[in-house]
């Protein structure tokens, strides 16, 4: 079994960080200024974002593995 086998959400989270501090950068925003600048509620929604995200990625991470299975 590889790596990415054995942990899949190392990959998706550092593809996100750098995903993150491109856009972060790109914009002239340091990401320690706006930690204390969210409100609850953003907070929540980017929670549930990325829970959501997560949950779609995981279910079609499934469905190609089980497409596989079936070739």
């Amino acid at each position: 079994m590889s790596d990415s086998q054995k942990k899949p959400e190392i990959v998706p989270n550092k593809l996100m960080d750098l995903l993150v501090n491109d856009v972060f950068s790109k914009h002239g925003i340091d990401k320690e200024q706006i930690k204390g600048r969210l409100s609850e509620e953003k907070k929540q929604m980017l929670k549930e974002m990325v829970e959501d995200l997560s949950k779609r990625v995981d279910e079609f991470v499934q469905q190609t593995k089980d497409n596989n299975k079936k070739r």
